[in-house]
């Protein structure tokens, strides 16, 4: 018994030490269960953490990424005009601190992902092996685990909080320039404008309900104003700005702002996540009054609170990484508006007066808090009112802008609150105990200084950035409207229509095409369209229909070469309403191959065409429309070019501006280009990816030549069908200088005075039109390159390109044009003419010397001088000496008396020799821009003159002729009978010409200025309607002091031929444009300025059915009310209303200028912007500008822009300059 009662006592014993050793153990266990928990939760939010932060890093460092492979890609691109010298560079350009930064992130980042990857595995293993196991052994794991997220999530830290580096703006500079140099294809573009995840739409809602569910959250103000302060100012400002993203149609294109956005939803969902936890919970425990409700408080300070944190995080690491969400806007058509000056609007004199109140009350007190409420409205607040106003000229984002002034007038008005609760105040009257301000808590003015900074923030970093987008189509935007209008016509024809686009190498047939097919009425209108290119295919049948089948039956399963044929492309497009592109066809027997797969049934569908070969368009279809490109003009290249190349900028010019040297050395490298786009964009190419100096301009010019292909091409294919008199004209450039800019109208005049014009058919026009539609054939052609455009469309300077002037002038090295002078001193490879070397008896001299003072105009005077005198000069028929300052013509110049033409525009000459008068051949005389006030009597001699060019600067006149020489009504008979043109002429009561112009029979253009008496002007009026060929004519009647005065007018509906009316003065007859009647039907172009009508003259005006110009100035309607009747101006293509003080409305009807294209507004102070419906009415509008008018007026059309024009096929550019 003793020895089993010892055995029991042990075992008992040992039993009870196995117990304790195993609640020992157990304790041990959930100890290391309870520390793995602990450890491994404060890994999770690291974990958390670091993703979070580390996700914008790895978008940024993509970003770098990508943009430097699609440089260097371009860089491998071959180019024939690459320079040793002159290498393109399109890599990220970074400076060494960035460069540094971003080796130092990609470390950072990729020790990020693998603490990471690490806690990914972990996790895995926690989740397969038991916890008991994993407690015990992963712990050392934890914990080294959470020491290595520390320092990961130190190094990240520091990469972005440690400075503002600047990298994104450097990487989005690179890729601007990577994208005007990219050939982007022709499939549509896969990122789409930006949409809102649906929890952010809602979270306002939703976040409003959980309140409203719950009323004890804010049963007080106090309470009230802690929720306000904690979620629901993040949750607006956030809110506001991805709603503005939205929008505007972002499209988030880097890898940076899609890291963003989508925190920004996440931090969003998790919210709506805490919205529906909070809201079960409050149910659950609403049966505990009291408990309950405090409980509820708690969870939501908790969590809300962290979310804030996350909130204040994204907007901190947005401002520190200094990325901006870019909205590409095209450089041309949309031409945005320009910064204007903002006045103070009602919101800002709100928040200004509530600043003026609190700061009246902080002088009342010198407290603590007073001082602290002072730094905030003195520091804070002036520097958010600041920010808020720089705000203002950001365009767009007029919801976030809404929420800041809405925060801000709530932050001010709780700061004053705040400041008047915290003033000492009695408790009772028979105790007057003061209750001290400094118990009252400071969390309130904590709070109040945290919104404000938060707010700043905001407002730093809630922006989108413009960026003018490279846009190729620059020039084509009447093109592009024009194409696509005729391609979505309903019009139905016979056979599918076929539309040709015309042009030679390089002018931007494609790119024309690329515009027309992307075109958002095109999408709307084909519901199929199909990019066929056929680049380098040759006339082979196989090849061809391979081609077409590939692209049109894409859809339609893998089929090999023989399995395509035209009838499957026929059978498959039978029925459907599509549009197909042939991109390059290369001949006439292309389109006969192609043509079999297009069937001839009654259809609404298109198909586009671009070819270098014109007899294509005769070709292809009866009914096609042959839309020939033209070379850009001088400016259309410039923004071509400068949109590609970074310019070094002046220093003393900080706003980018160009100093002279720079300016001119890229023109000239521009002008080489001869409005090619081609050869514009290759030289850009060269030049891009760096900021440019003179010194690389000036190798570009000396070292290289724009590509000669497309130049020849078009060269060869002109020089089979060129008529022999464009031949002549186009060879007459050559006597220009070199890249000059040549004036039309001398180019025009010379040409005739060459004899180079003639008249052709039964219809004898005016040799001038003639001359024009010869200018008008070249540039249509491709071989002259209109430089710039007058006002109302024409033709004002040209240019022979270089490329084509040295392949043409080499072919045809004399052209007839051999007894031609051409005096250019500063020509660098010319001399003054020598008289005794040169051609023997020359027959024009053309001057192009156009230095200043009187260096010049002696040498000129002296050649002239000792060139008539030795009797070299004497058969000269030409002496244009145009832009030669003051030359001094010698008394001998009457010796020339074979001369036709005599050209002194510009020259300023104050005097013209008598012997003038002895020029009996002439025909021409051009004094105009002179202060030749009067010409001498002896012009009256000038018997064969027909176009007088007078100085109206100058009121040139013309002397009396002598009596003594003929009889009063005989003696400029002659004179005036020959006259066709006469041009800047004044006449006064002791003018000859008053009473002479029943005698101009055969004048065809007048321009006239005059200061003359009732009577007189009565008799000019009567005389002026028996001109019958008349085809010009301006009238401007003012006094001494050159302000306008009553001008009279009869009727001239009499002048059939009439197609140019300009009235200055007001008018003593308004019945002339109050009536149909007083205008002829022929009038195209009609200019009133201070006319003072009373009377709205549209009812009348539109009647004039080929008026295609109408311009109304200053003071020529003083009436409020305009209208334009439906169907009214049926051609009118141009409408200018300039300084009309009194307008205030106008109103167009349905139907009413159908042709309009260009609209001017100028200084209409009181003109109401015209209702939205009736301005959609001119859909063929094609620019709208809108100068010195009201803010209103301006925000009010660029506020209703998209929904007055969203629905037309060319979406007008609005030009806005106050």
């Amino acid at each position: 018994m003793g020895i089993l009662s010892i055995i029991s006592k042990l075992s008992h014993a040992y039993v009870l030490d196995l117990y304790i050793i195993l609640i020992i153990l157990v304790c041990v266990d959930l100890i290391f269960i309870l520390l793995s928990y602990i450890f491994w939760h404060q890994v999770g939010k690291r974990y958390r953490r670091l993703k979070r932060n580390i996700k914008l890093l790895d978008a940024v460092i993509k970003d770098f990424e990508e943009v430097s492979e699609a440089g260097r890609k371009l860089d491998e691109m071959p180019n024939q005009l690459r320079d040793s010298q002159l290498k393109a560079g399109v890599n990220v350009q970074l400076a060494d601190t960035e460069r540094h930064w971003v080796d130092a992130t990609k470390a950072a980042v990729r020790g990020a992902q693998d603490c990471l990857d690490s806690y990914q595995k972990l996790s895995e293993r926690r989740k397969i092996v038991e916890l008991t196991y994993t407690a015990i052994m992963d712990l050392k794991k934890i914990r080294g685990l959470k020491a290595e997220f520390d320092s990961c999530l130190r190094e990240v830290n520091n990469q972005i909080w440690f400075r503002r580096i600047g990298i994104c703006k450097s990487i989005e500079q690179s890729r601007s320039i990577v994208r005007s140099l990219q050939n982007r294809p022709i499939e549509e573009d896969q990122s789409h404008p930006y949409k809102r995840a649906p929890p952010t739409v809602t979270i306002e809602r939703n976040l409003k309900v959980l309140f409203a569910n719950n009323p004890e959250l804010e049963s007080d103000s106090d309470k009230k104003k802690g929720i306000e302060y904690l979620i629901k100012f993040p949750v607006q400002l956030l809110h506001s700005f991805l709603r503005d993203l939205e929008l505007e149609g972002l499209k988030l294109e880097s890898q940076t702002e899609k890291a963003w956005k989508e925190e920004a939803e996440e931090i969003f969902d998790e919210l709506q996540h805490e919205i529906d936890s909070l809201q079960k919970k409050a149910n659950l425990i609403r049966w505990l009054p009291f408990l309950g409700n405090w409980m509820t408080r708690r969870w939501v300070k908790n969590s809300f609170g962290q979310i804030k944190e996350r909130f204040e995080n994204l907007f901190w690491m947005k401002y520190m990484i200094d990325f901006s969400f870019i909205k590409r806007v095209p450089s041309k058509p949309v031409s945005p508006s320009p910064k204007k000056k903002t006045q103070a609007t009602t919101d800002d004199k709100e928040i200004l007066d509530l600043q003026d109140e609190c700061n009246k009350q902080l002088n009342l007190e010198q407290s603590k808090v007073s001082s602290r409420l002072k730094v905030l409205l003195d520091h804070n607040f002036k520097h958010v009112h600041r920010l808020l106003k720089d705000a203002k000229a950001v365009e767009g984002l007029n919801n976030s802008r809404m929420a800041w002034k809405d925060q801000i007038k709530i932050i001010v008005k709780d700061a004053i609150s705040s400041l008047s609760s915290s003033q000492p105040q009695r408790s009772n009257s028979s105790t007057r105990k003061e209750i001290d301000p400094r118990q009252k808590s400071s969390t309130e003015f904590e709070r109040l200084e945290q919104a404000m900074e938060f707010l700043a923030v905001s407002i730093e970093v809630c922006r989108t950035e413009l960026i003018e987008e490279t846009n190729s189509v620059v020039g084509l935007e009447d093109n592009v409207h024009e194409v696509v209008s005729l391609l979505t016509t309903n019009d139905t024809t016979e056979h599918c229509s076929i539309l040709p686009i015309v042009g030679m190498m390089g002018i931007g047939k494609t790119t024309l095409a690329q515009m027309v097919y992307k075109h958002p009425a095109i999408q709307k209108h084909f519901e199929n369209r199909y990019w066929v290119p056929l680049a380098d295919i040759v006339d082979d049948k196989h090849v061809l229909r391979k081609r077409l089948g590939e692209k049109v039956l894409a859809n339609q399963g893998e089929r090999t070469e023989k399995d395509y044929s035209f009838k499957d492309v026929n059978d498959f497009l039978k029925g459907r309403k599509y549009l197909v592109v042939l991109d390059n066809i290369s001949s006439k027997e292309t389109w006969d191959i192609l043509k079999e797969a297009f069937g001839d049934e009654k259809s609404d569908s298109r198909i586009l065409l671009t070819t270098r070969d014109k007899s294509v368009d005769s070709h292809v279809d009866l009914t096609s429309v042959m839309r020939p490109l033209k070379l850009r003009t001088q400016e259309e290249s410039w923004d071509l070019f400068k949109q590609m190349v970074r310019f070094q900028a002046e220093p003393s010019k900080p706003d980018h501006g160009l100093s002279p040297e720079i300016r001119k050395l890229a023109e000239e490298v521009v002008e080489r280009c001869g409005g090619l786009p081609s050869s514009i964009l290759s030289l850009g190419y060269l030049l891009s990816g760096k900021e440019v100096t003179s010194k690389e301009l000036s190798r570009v010019l000396d070292h290289v030549t724009p590509n000669q292909i497309p130049w020849s091409e078009n060269f060869e294919t002109n020089a089979k069908d060129l008529p022999l008199h464009l031949s002549l004209c186009l060879s007459y450039f050559g006597q220009f200088p070199k890249d000059a800019k040549i004036s039309s109208r001398r180019l025009v005049v010379l040409w005739i005075a060459e004899g180079l014009v003639k008249q052709s058919g039964d219809k004898q026009e005016p040799l001038k039109f003639v001359a024009e539609k010869y200018l008008s054939e070249l540039i249509k052609r491709n071989l002259v390159q209109e430089v710039e455009r007058k006002l109302n469309g024409r033709v004002k300077t040209c240019r022979f390109p270089s490329v084509l002037r040295e392949l043409w002038l080499r072919e045809n090295p004399n052209s007839g044009f051999d007894r031609h002078i051409i005096y250019n001193p500063i020509e660098k490879d010319s001399s003054t003419p020598n008289i005794l070397q040169s051609y023997r008896n020359p027959l024009s001299m053309l001057c192009f010397d156009t230095r200043e003072g009187d260096k010049p105009g002696v040498a000129l005077g002296d050649y002239l001088k000792k060139g008539i005198a030795s009797g070299h000069l004497l058969h000269l028929k030409v002496l244009d000496l145009e832009h030669v300052f003051r030359p001094q013509l010698p008394k001998s110049i009457g010796k020339l008396i074979q001369l036709t033409y005599l050209g002194l525009r510009w020259t300023y000459l104050e005097t013209v020799p008598s012997s003038i008068g002895n020029l009996v051949n002439l025909e021409t005389l051009d004094v105009k821009h002179t202060y030749i006030h009067k010409l001498p009597s002896t012009i009256w001699k000038l018997k064969k003159l027909q176009n007088l060019y007078m100085s109206e600067i100058s009121r040139c006149k013309i002397e009396h002729q002598p009596k003594r020489k003929c009889k009063v009504n005989q003696r400029n008979k002659k004179f005036l009978q020959n006259l066709q043109i006469l041009r800047g002429a004044f006449v006064d009561k002791e003018s000859p010409l008053k009473d002479a112009f029943n005698m101009m029979k055969n004048l065809q253009i007048l321009d006239l200025s005059f200061q003359l008496e009732w009577s007189q002007q009565k008799a000019l009026a009567e005389s002026l309607v028996e001109l019958k060929h008349l085809q010009k004519l301006t009238l401007k009647s003012f006094d001494e002091m050159g302000q306008p005065q009553d001008l009279h007018v009869t009727h001239l509906s009499g002048l059939v031929e009439l197609y140019y009316l300009s009235l200055y003065g007001k008018l003593k007859n308004p019945s002339i444009v109050m009536n149909v009647n007083g205008l002829p039907q022929s009038l195209t172009e009609l200019t009133l300025s201070a006319s003072r009508l009373s009377n709205d003259p549209m009812p009348e005006l539109e009647k004039l059915h080929n008026l295609l110009s109408l311009s109304l100035y200053s003071d020529s309607f003083t009436g409020k009310r305009m209208v334009c009747s439906s169907k009214g101006f049926p051609q009118l293509k141009i409408l200018k209303l300039w300084m009309l003080q009194e307008l205030e409305e106008w109103e167009m009807k349905e139907q009413a200028m159908p042709s309009l294209k260009q609209v001017e507004i100028r200084s209409c102070k009181k003109l109401k912007v015209p209702d939205t419906t009736e301005l959609r009415h001119l859909k063929a509008l094609r620019e709208l500008k809108l100068k010195n008018m009201p803010v209103d007026f301006t925000k009010t059309i660029e506020k209703n822009k998209d929904q007055i024009w969203g629905h037309i096929a060319g979406f007008p550019v609005i030009i806005i300059d106050q």
